[in-house]
């Protein structure tokens, strides 16, 4: 069961596993690795089945993958190189392969909610980001009881698991915003908004902020959402435009 956005207790600001950038609720292209907007379009129904990817550019692996970290790593080169059929291959692999890992499961979820090089399936890629979420809590109970998550997961970080959940359950938050695979509740939405802003989201912060100042699916509180994006602007988020939320009224 995805863990209720008010019962997950962990430390704040784990270290963030994406590029710093603004985020944008209205991004229908958002990416955990940020594709340029010339990215290839979906290709249509992808089951794989006879799918044999390319090698992208000169990086050919040594030998053939067999664990689910192993296909992540081929899908994130895949997706870099903006070859997303093949990328959803490995992606699929990763989510799914002896146990699948959190990433994997992350990756695979957007893969599906925005059609990377496969048919979009918004309710499919709900399903596993929100696996992905349940994933990283099971993943950092282990961790914190002193267990072996890489022979579980494939990490023995603790705080990788739990930016896995911090990501996670952001995109879970932005699901409910936009209505991707789940019906559409801002007010959830702002629910998971706030655990990963109090988590040190920036993303989350700033639409987390975004809800609070313009009211959506809560009651206008410009003092708070001023404190949001005060705290993603100290993590590099852009301030232009936002010198309202210096002003002492929205202080304090």
């Amino acid at each position: 069961m995805l863990p209720s956005p008010s019962h997950v207790q962990l430390p704040s600001h784990p270290p963030s596993l994406r590029p710093s950038s603004p985020a944008s609720l209205y991004s229908t292209s958002y990416s955990y690795y940020h594709l340029s907007d010339s990215s290839p379009s979906p290709t249509g129904n992808s089951p794989f089945a006879n799918h044999s990817p390319s090698p992208p550019g000169n990086c050919s692996p040594s030998t053939e993958p067999s664990t689910a970290q192993e296909y992540l790593q081929l899908g994130i080169q895949y997706h870099e190189a903006n070859k997303l059929q093949d990328s959803a291959f490995y992606f699929e692999k990763s989510a799914k392969e002896q146990g699948g890992c959190g990433v994997g499961m992350l990756m695979w979820g957007l893969t599906l909610r925005h059609g990377w090089g496969c048919e979009k399936n918004e309710k499919s890629g709900f399903k596993w980001l929100t696996k992905a979420a349940e994933s990283a809590v099971d993943d950092l109970g282990k961790a914190r009881e002193g267990m072996d998550v890489k022979a579980v997961r494939g990490s023995t970080d603790i705080f990788l698991p739990q930016s896995e959940l911090v990501l996670a359950i952001y995109e879970v938050g932005q699901c409910f915003f936009h209505g991707w695979g789940v019906t559409k509740d801002h007010k959830m939405a702002i629910s998971y908004y706030r655990v990963a802003a109090n988590l040190g989201d920036a993303d989350a912060q700033q639409d987390l902020a975004f809800c609070l100042a313009n009211g959506k699916g809560c009651k206008k509180d410009k003092k708070e959402a001023a404190k949001w994006y005060r705290a993603a602007v100290e993590q590099g988020a852009s301030d232009v435009g936002m010198a309202w939320i210096y002003k002492d009224k929205y202080k304090g």
